[in-house]
């Protein structure tokens, strides 16, 4: 072999460990990193000339490539687990908010108010006369209406807050589409040109998951190489290079649930349409499964009740007489319609101008009869809610209950992703991870490589020099 191929042998093995001291590097100062693959370089031997000699010999080594470290099944599976342990956290955060609306620890809410409403009222059947009893029952149904109007409107400061949400992840999302999208023309221009574009490659993959921890997506090549995602079910983000976004807008409300004035969501792809009720999982879709679902059969509920006490009282109070002998009085505001019987019930202008007009006795000048006051008492124990299968009490609880066994079994689902995913975790950073005493020792493999070829560089030198003072001899 010429002392020129030495040369070049040694020069290769100083570039290898140069590129692999340098990969190592990059690997140790992105330990930290999220979402970081660590990277790998591999060499193979360089070609030779045809002779004999440097078929035998060889002609040192070349960089093949710098492998990124990566299992697409398990980067898919981390993919699909954030958005299962981001649907729960969202569907959490709202759920306990519900939750702490209808919390009565301190004494005060609405099921303790409704009984001391029936209850003054029996008391009322007994001191029909006592003005102060009667003062009492007017406080006693305010109490219980202003609780009605603090549930609904705290229900509905949810609702807002839920939209609000929505609006937020909504940008987000447009932002990690165009995120993905620039990538993928990056990541395209330098696989096009022969490289390795790694670093471009995991932050790819990191604006997926993103981008999937907000909804449920897929993703596939197309024939040209593209990389496409789709969102389930509502069509394409990203296809061909082409870019749809989403878009929010306040709506009346419909039969999905959805609240009247709250957003519904949108695309702006070639055949523009409502998706609202096609995004599944992640945060969007459990923000959108809440507020449809769960918060609008609560406020539906809540004013089944409101509407029920309100039509069940009034029809017995006015078929009674009041103290200054009035007749058909209502109790409450009378009510058109179901929706928003929580925020609209009230006393009526009668009750409120006099406690003298609430109704006990069924006829005129009867002292001692206390008939209306005992049949509203006894409203409490009848089967006024779900066509006659529940009473007041049982009805509200059933709210109560509802509420709080969704937000316990979503909870229980909650952790137990979070075990999932602290395990999908821990393979992924034995196969992606940096570990530093690995990559410390392959640091001190590759200098000591490094110094090795530089050594036969020096010798090579030696040889050449030794050549040339025969020459002039």
């Amino acid at each position: 072999m010429a002392i020129p191929n030495i040369l070049n042998t040694g020069k290769s093995g100083m570039i290898a460990s140069k590129i692999a001291i340098a990969t190592t590097g990059h690997n140790i100062t992105n330990a930290n990193t999220e979402g970081f693959s660590r990277q790998r370089v591999q060499t193979t031997t360089a070609d030779t000339g045809a002779s004999f000699e440097n078929n035998v010999i060889g002609g040192g080594t070349r960089l093949s490539r710098v492998e990124r470290v990566n299992d697409e099944y398990i980067e898919k599976q981390l993919r699909i687990g954030q958005k299962d342990l981001s649907h729960y956290e969202e569907k959490d955060l709202v759920l306990k908010q519900v939750e702490d609306i209808f919390n009565e620890m301190n004494g005060d809410g609405l099921n303790r108010l409704v009984s001391r409403f029936f209850n003054e009222f029996r008391k009322l059947s007994e001191e029909s006369e006592n003005p102060a009893v009667r003062q009492s029952v007017r406080e006693a149904t305010q109490a219980m209406v202003n609780d009605f109007h603090r549930i609904r409107n705290e229900v509905n400061e949810v609702v807002r807050h839920v939209d609000s949400r929505i609006e937020g992840y909504t940008k987000e999302a447009n932002a990690t589409i165009g995120d993905i999208a620039e990538l993928n023309r990056k990541i395209n221009v330098l696989e096009v040109a022969g490289g390795s574009p790694n670093d471009l490659l995991d932050k790819r993959d990191l604006a997926l998951k993103k981008l999937g921890s907000l909804f449920d997506i897929s993703m596939h090549r197309d024939k040209n190489g593209n990389f496409n995602v789709d969102l389930v079910g509502g069509g394409p983000l990203i296809s061909s290079g082409e870019v749809d976004k989403l878009t929010v807008e306040r709506t009346p409300a419909n039969s999905d649930g959805k609240p009247d004035n709250s957003f519904d969501i949108k695309t702006t792809g070639k055949v523009p349409g409502v998706i609202t009720h096609q995004v599944k999982g992640g945060r969007l879709g459990a923000l959108v499964e809440v507020r449809d679902k769960a918060i609008s059969t609560v406020l539906s509920r809540l004013d089944d009740l409101a509407f029920s006490m309100t039509q069940s009282v009034n029809a017995i109070h006015q078929q009674g007489i009041t103290a200054g002998g009035l007749t058909h009085i209502s109790y409450f505001k009378p009510l058109e319609e179901k929706q928003r019987a929580a925020e609209f019930i009230g006393l009526s202008d009668d009750i409120q101008a006099s406690a003298n007009n609430i109704a006990t006795a069924m006829i005129a000048n009867a002292p001692g009869d206390n008939r209306i006051a005992i049949a509203i008492s006894k409203l409490q124990n009848e089967r006024l809610m779900d066509q006659g299968n529940a009473t007041v009490d049982e009805w509200y609880n059933s709210i109560v209950s509802d509420v709080g066994v969704a937000a316990q079994r979503n909870r229980f689902a909650l952790n137990q992703q979070r075990d999932i995913m602290t395990q999908l975790g821990k393979v992924r950073d034995q196969i992606s991870g940096v570990s530093i005493d690995e990559e410390t020792t392959n640091l001190l493999q590759y200098q000591h490589a490094f110094d090795a070829s530089a050594k036969v560089i020096q010798v090579a030198d030696d040889m050449l020099k030794t050549v040339l003072a025969l020459k002039r001899d």
